[in-house]
């Protein structure tokens, strides 16, 4: 008749039925699952108790349940043993770089000079490496009051209000030096520009 037995699982105590034992392990059977208990608990594979099928039992508990047990592990002291020296693993240091020093035989006033040396270049580098500056936003221009138009027979310079072509309809210009008409139409670019036509 099989042994009932009851052990710790899933929070629960189960009872179940003892397949096989090997040493201080038990393979229970429970709800047509297979799980080894130790120490009155289902042994667990993660977060879940570990269970097995009747197909994928390993092969150790296969053999306990036909009566094939695993010899027994027995361990046999030497009384010689205690005489052998006990192995410690040892830490290699690496060797430390020794630097050389100046001789006595140097005057003191050199070997102030020498030391100051270095400072004043690691002062010269630390002065000589670039500042990052913040980039500085581009100022806005203002609005534009006046459109510049050279008449295009005499080049002369014409200073017109933009209030006057706004639209971007040409309108006529007469030149103040040589008092011909000519054409201006005023194009948006990033500020306006004028440009000018001949009629001759």
């Amino acid at each position: 008749m099989e042994e009932a037995v009851t052990f710790w699982l899933d929070n629960k105590i189960s009872s179940g039925f003892k397949v096989a034992e090997i040493g201080t392990q038990m393979l229970v059977s429970y709800r047509d699952k297979y799980y080894v208990v130790e120490g009155g608990a289902a042994k667990m594979k993660g977060v879940r108790p570990l269970h097995f099928s009747k197909s994928s039992l390993p092969t150790v508990w296969k053999k306990a349940i036909k009566g094939i047990l695993p010899p027994a592990v027995t361990v046999i002291e030497h009384p010689e043993d205690k005489n052998l020296p006990v192995t410690t693993s040892i830490k290699k240091e690496r060797p430390k770089m020794i630097k050389s020093v100046p001789t006595e035989t140097e005057p003191s006033e050199t070997r102030v000079q020498v030391a100051k040396q270095p400072a004043q270049a690691d002062s010269a580098a630390a002065e000589a490496k670039p500042v990052k500056t913040a980039k500085k936003p581009e100022a806005k221009a203002l609005p534009q009051s006046v459109v510049v138009a050279n008449c295009p027979y005499c080049n002369h310079k014409h200073e017109l209000t933009l209030d006057k072509g706004k639209s971007g309809k040409p309108f006529f210009v007469a030149c103040a030096r040589c008092t011909v008409e000519f054409a201006v139409r005023f194009v948006p670019v990033t500020i306006y520009q004028a440009q000018v036509a001949a009629f001759r």
